[in-house]
């Protein structure tokens, strides 16, 4: 099995891992350093993020934004790589941005491609060699250094970053976890569980609404407590709820037993508001169908899914509608109530929740605080942010941590 000696080895090619070693290469002209990916070329995930627009960071990222047990790491990050250093770091290499009207931001051209380009390019500006096709199998101490274990060589390096990312691989649909590497180096990590995912839910109607979208809020509840809430475009699947609000809670709804996701149609009005437009658009239809109360309100399947949820038969003409009938009504509308579904699918997941336990990491360079000269950045931390660039920001901002450290 061949040898390989370098002064750096980088574990993944993804956004964190790459932008490490271009920071780590424009540092250190004169050492060798390699990212070393097992797919067959890096950044794959990074041409389909943002709707392969790529979502680089969002102008408005804070703490709020992220669930994670690496809480010194996230204000550090931000405070010394805020998303203007981001985005001044991105048009250094050559990239021209843009931010839409909720921070968002993206490249000009609003192609992934692009940002994928520029930090190619700026690799191979520093003579940062990529390694594809190549999977670490374990990681052994040296005297020297360290002893990568890979599937067709052995590399030893005196400084190691691990950017091996979630246990998804969204760019194939290929589930693989990486904490394996992780464990051989003796760090621990916690419960793997998809997040910005679809949420699964127990509803009769749902497949009557597939393809669907509506306007409200949505809110996880476990155990009968509201843990969070979101407002946006809801997006009905055939066995799902989906659309960025839903994305939001996923990490807190998948793979947690008793939970629910309750969607408000109508989160501007009170029941009581909802009840009296209920009476006036019965008052207009009069003797007309009972579906006819939501003409001009809602989509004609939602109109039905309320009325069945109600157990309001959907022959009906109006001036059969019972006053119990229409606080049914109301309430279905105030609040529907949506049964989850265990998810543990990582396939259409666009991050992991969960990862490498943030007290084994320094908070200021992202080295481990029990093994000298192996860092840790991206996703395979136990970091997860909301939908809208914040999942990047991090992988970013602590990539470029980290190869400042190297």
């Amino acid at each position: 099995m061949k040898n390989m000696y370098v002064y750096a080895a980088i574990i993944g090619g993804g956004a964190s891992g790459l932008v490490c070693g271009c920071v780590a290469g424009k540092r250190n002209p004169d050492k060798k350093i390699v990212i070393i990916e097992r797919d067959n070329r890096v950044g794959k995930k990074i041409l389909v993020s943002g709707n392969s627009r790529c979502n680089l960071t969002n102008i408005t990222a804070n703490k709020s934004n992220y669930n994670s047990s690496f809480d010194g790491g996230i204000d550090n990050l931000l405070m010394k790589y805020p998303p203007q250093k981001i985005i001044d770091y991105f048009e250094s290499i050559g990239l021209v941005t843009f931010a839409d009207s909720e921070g968002r931001v993206y490249p000009l051209s609003k192609q992934s491609t692009a940002v994928l380009s520029v930090l190619r390019n700026e690799l191979r500006r520093n003579n940062v060699e990529e390694i594809c096709d190549t999977e670490v199998i374990k990681i052994s101490k040296t005297d020297k250094g360290y002893k990568l274990h890979c599937t067709d060589k052995i590399i030893f390096a005196n400084k190691i970053v691990i950017a091996t990312g979630g246990k998804n691989n969204y760019a194939q649909k290929v589930i693989q976890s990486s904490h394996s590497v992780c464990e051989s180096a003796g760090l621990r990590s916690t419960k793997l569980t998809p997040s910005l995912s679809p949420v699964k839910v127990n509803s009769p109607y749902i497949k009557s609404l597939k393809g669907i979208r509506a306007q409200g809020k949505v809110s996880a509840v476990v155990n009968g407590k509201n843990i969070r809430s979101d407002v946006g475009e809801i997006q009905f699947a055939n066995d799902a709820l989906s659309g960025i609000c839903v994305f939001n809670l996923s990490g807190i709804l998948n793979n947690t037993d008793q939970a629910e996701i309750i969607v408000q149609l109508l989160p501007d009005y009170s029941f009581t508001e909802i009840k009296d437009m209920l009476y006036k658009r019965i008052a207009l239809v009069k003797n007309e169908s009972v579906q006819e109360v939501f003409t001009g309100l809602f989509h004609k399947n939602i109109g039905i899914a309320l009325l069945k949820e109600s157990n309001i038969d959907t022959n009906f003409t109006c001036n059969k509608l019972t006053k119990d009938h229409i606080n049914k009504l109301a309430n279905v509308i105030n609040e529907w109530h949506f049964k989850v579904n265990k998810n543990i699918d990582f396939s259409s997941a666009q991050v992991t929740r969960g990862g490498i336990i943030g007290n084994q990491i320094d908070p200021l360079t992202l080295e481990c605080n029990n093994l000298k000269n192996i860092y840790i950045c991206g996703e395979v931390i136990d970091v997860d942010g909301d939908c809208g660039g914040f999942n990047l920001q991090f992988a970013f901002s602590s990539g470029m941590c980290v190869g400042e450290q190297l």
